[in-house]
């Protein structure tokens, strides 16, 4: 890579870091980004939703921060996995921890659905109800099995709207 070009996109990527403590929070991710891929192998769902639950450590929420960790996850959990765009089980426990030390109480909701080739999973994160990061229609296909509370207990699958009375 030319070194005008390296400069560029490290001068694109250091926009995204407003606070000093946007690097420390990056770095954090990463190393749970690194580490959850053997975790997850090892440990039930159960145990990881207890493990990266995060008591909030802030009193008053600030949204600009919480699409920053959405942001910060979704790049995390694609260093392991760089061409495959990363697992969403693994961006969906880091940013469950992150916006629950941020104050968003924070649900993590795992679902099932079906494609050509049979059954599929997938993981995603709610705050106030909505999808974090990811879009309603994205999560159409799959239906909540069961779901993480902001404290790590296991709760209830989330109940999705009836056709025609999504949120926008």
């Amino acid at each position: 890579m030319r070194p005008t070009r390296w400069f560029g996109r490290a001068r694109r990527a250091a926009r995204q870091f407003e606070r000093v403590g946007d690097v420390w929070l990056a770095l954090r991710v990463l190393a749970w980004a690194c580490v959850l891929p053997a975790l997850k192998h090892m440990l039930p769902v159960r145990s990881l939703a207890r493990l990266m639950h995060a008591p909030a450590g802030v009193l008053r929420r600030d949204l600009q921060r919480e699409a920053r960790i959405v942001m910060f996850a979704r790049w995390a959990a694609r260093v392991p996995r760089w061409k495959t765009g990363g697992n969403c089980l693994e961006r969906g426990l880091i940013a469950y921890r992150y916006l629950g030390a941020a104050g968003a109480a924070p649900t993590l909701v795992i679902g099932m659905g079906h494609n050509d080739g049979g059954v599929i999973g997938h993981a995603w994160v709610l705050v106030d109800g909505r999808p974090a990061g990811e879009t309603e229609t994205s999560l159409a296909a799959y239906t909540p099995v069961f779901a993480f509370a902001p404290d790590g207990s296991l709760v209830a699958a989330p109940r999705r709207a009836a056709k025609g009375q999504e949120r926008s």
